[in-house]
């Protein structure tokens, strides 16, 4: 079968995680003996003056590891207006697809990750060329009200065009479908996958150890509750020092949080680490003894089957995603944004850690989230909407 993957965001090198997990799904669709090609607009906000100046506004090809990659790398212009940005992704995308197909075929099938913008160019195919198309939501701007009417509308079309739907989780494709109600169609769930390198990290030995450690790696805005994580740490051990907290990632609130550190009395238990590879979060995660995620809202969660596949177990907010995949094997949920609740749970965790057994995270992890189980399920998803299978 000829895929073709057109992702909203994509790695821009071998060293950027944003968007990674599509390149690891479209990777595992290539070991299963399909064609797979990638499409990717990479566009520079406006803010970017270094790539407007002096940056490369071109169509680059590469194999990657047998990916027929196509990136077009440009900038921004339009991203104030949506219907005029929509209709520049899909003029753009459009003269990528025709070179694409006049060197490597016409696809099979289209695979859509994220409906702004990327959908717009789907559509715009299938309408022209016939090539139908299947849709993968990521996108918590829906649920956190991030969403303009013109962007709706935008994304309404993409929708009741798609073949098939998908969101990545249970309360998301509940939720999209409710939100998405007039223009029909119901959304399944097909969650994201675990790069194999995750299930073959050794797992700690909980036996030989000089310290507890709680790790967090999130982009660092307010969304992701990390202030949350801080006090609640603070709350649940003022005076252990033999327990540790790290937090993994950069953004907006990195200065905020390390006042906050410093405020509570805890920066000496406090490490930040700043951005991580793919990896150093490897690294970091199966040298942890917990992992926290304390979002206020997360439509998946790649990070906590991560951690799952290296056998460390979670506590996570009840933001979303994090509903449809932790087990009581597996870790802990609690309410959003609430310290004492998750202080609580930092405290039972650290009480019962040892009731956790990291091979049985893994191996539960791996019948639900590997790549060779999920490409699988794609596989076939893809080939019902060939053979007209609703």
């Amino acid at each position: 079968m000829h895929i073709l993957i057109i992702p909203s965001w994509y790695p821009r090198n071998l060293n950027d995680i944003g968007g990674s997990f599509f390149r690891e799904q479209a990777l595992e669709l290539k070991k299963q003996g399909h064609e797979v090609g990638v499409l990717s607009l990479q566009h520079r906000p406006l803010r970017d003056l270094h790539f407007i100046l002096f940056g490369k506004r071109n169509t680059s090809f590469e194999v990657d590891e047998g990916l027929l990659t196509y990136r077009k790398n440009g900038v921004k212009w339009l991203g104030w207006a949506p219907r005029l940005h929509a209709w520049w992704c899909e003029k753009e995308l459009l003269k990528v697809f025709e070179r694409y197909v006049k060197k490597h075929g016409m696809p099979d099938i289209i695979h859509v990750h994220s409906m702004l913008y990327a959908g717009c160019a789907a559509m715009a195919i299938y309408k022209k060329h016939g090539v139908p198309y299947v849709i993968t939501e990521h996108s918590s701007a829906f649920q956190r009200g991030l969403v303009i009417s013109s962007q709706k509308i935008i994304a309404e079309k993409v929708s009741q065009n798609a073949l098939k739907r998908f969101a990545v989780s249970r309360p998301f494709a509940d939720f999209l479908s409710e939100y998405f109600l007039m223009s029909g169609g119901k959304w399944l769930v097909m969650p994201n996958m675990v790069n194999d390198r995750f299930f073959e990290c050794q797992i700690k030995d909980e036996e030989n150890k000089s310290e507890f450690v709680f790790i967090n790696i999130a982009l660092l805005t307010v969304n992701k509750g990390v202030g949350l994580f801080l006090n609640a740490f603070a709350k649940a051990f003022p005076n252990n020092t033999h327990i540790k907290l790290k937090i993994g990632g950069y953004g907006k609130e990195w200065e905020a949080l390390q006042k906050l550190s410093r405020r509570l009395g805890i920066s000496d238990r406090v490490v930040f680490l700043g951005e991580l590879s793919r990896q150093q979060v490897m690294e970091q995660v199966s040298a942890s003894d917990v992992f926290v995620l304390s979002s206020h809202y997360e439509t998946f969660g790649v990070v906590v089957i991560e951690s799952l596949a290296l056998g460390v177990p979670v506590i996570a907010t009840r933001c979303g995603g994090p509903e449809d995949i932790i087990r009581k094997d597996d870790g802990m949920l609690v309410p959003v944004n609430d310290i004492d609740a998750l202080a609580a749970a930092m405290v039972k965790m650290y009480d019962e850690r040892a009731q956790f057994d990291g091979a049985k995270i893994r191996a539960a992890c791996h019948a639900r989230y590997s790549g060779e189980v999920l490409a699988e399920r794609l596989a076939q998803v893809y080939a019902d909407v060939l053979d007209g299978k609703s």
